[in-house]
């Protein structure tokens, strides 16, 4: 517990505490003091202590106007006074460590990144910096009440019916088994996970196409499919940076070729990596996949030749 016996700096502390509460949304004087009990490091007040904080907050420049009965009577924080000024360096530490946490957290920190910021930038007076601290890319296209529901489904393996727009344009209804949702660096997107057999089993949908959520058919309670391994190998020297796919992961490198273990849901996007290599692919161990690869080579060598 912190050392704030002293009255001053209990009132200070209780203060901002009070002043936290109400930037998190409207506050009724009963929740208040239910949040300051519940706080090892504050003491209990009377109500009208509440009322002499809240006071003091508007002395201080904040517009905080008091509820009614419909909303049981919470204050409302409408305007802070409060403004801050980043300097450039620092402006630059914050995106980059923005930039870190997309590349290695998962999309529901970089959701709640995003609601955080969104309230600091409340309290910066630079235009231009609070574009950039909520420029999210294409995470602002997906709504996040959708994008929480799908999450659910994911973690319940639900089979849901959404209205997906497809790349034709056309809007259509898709039967899924949710299964998971990853955010893929390569291209700065989310993306649904599951299985449809309309396309033949596992499938990744983007989920800024995703517009809604028709209705839930199902709670499927069969496991998801398991991954396929398979170990590839591609020459060192290949022309171009290596961009590793999620599901990838480096597992030897020597003088003349870098070998890869990869663990895929779906075969065919697994065989467009393969093929995307050309001569650079030097090895694939898995012989059925091998000889698959090996006939769609041929096939297209025929039809163009």
């Amino acid at each position: 517990m912190l050392k704030t016996n002293n009255n001053i700096a209990q009132t200070g502390l209780r203060i901002l505490f009070v002043l936290q509460l109400l930037m998190k949304g409207p506050v009724s004087k009963a929740q208040i003091l239910h949040k300051i009990s519940l706080n090892p490091n504050l003491k209990n007040v009377a109500p009208d202590t509440i009322t002499l904080d809240i006071n003091t907050l508007k002395a201080a420049g904040f517009d905080i106007i008091p509820g009614n009965k419909g909303n049981n009577y919470c204050y409302e924080l409408k305007l802070s006074p409060i403004k801050i000024k980043l300097t450039k360096k620092e402006m630059r530490a914050i995106s980059i460590a923005k930039k870190a946490v997309f590349h290695f957290m998962d999309f529901r920190y970089i959701v709640s990144l995003y609601k955080t910021f969104e309230k600091i930038s409340k309290l910066i007076d630079s235009k231009e910096y609070i574009d950039t601290l909520l420029n999210f890319g294409n995470f602002l296209k997906t709504d996040f009440n959708l994008l929480r529901e799908l999450d659910v489904h994911a973690k319940h393996k639900n089979e849901i019916v959404i209205l997906y727009n497809s790349p034709s344009g056309a809007y259509r209804e898709i039967t899924l088994e949710c299964f998971e949702i990853k955010y893929s660096k390569k291209n700065d997107k989310l993306y649904l996970w599951g299985r449809c057999e309309d396309y033949g089993g596992a499938v990744y949908l983007r989920t800024d196409k995703i517009k809604k959520i028709i209705k839930i058919t199902k709670i499927n309670k069969t496991p998801p499919p398991v991954c396929k391994r398979c170990m590839y190998a591609i020459k060192r020297e290949c022309g171009s940076p290596l961009e590793l796919e999620d599901y990838e992961k480096i597992t030897k490198i020597t003088p003349g070729y870098i070998l890869i273990k990869a663990d895929y849901l779906n075969e065919f996007n697994f065989m467009q990596r393969l093929l995307s290599f050309g001569d650079n692919l030097v090895y694939i161990e898995d012989e059925e996949l091998l000889n698959r690869v090996r006939n769609l080579i041929k096939e297209v060598a025929e039809m163009y030749g």
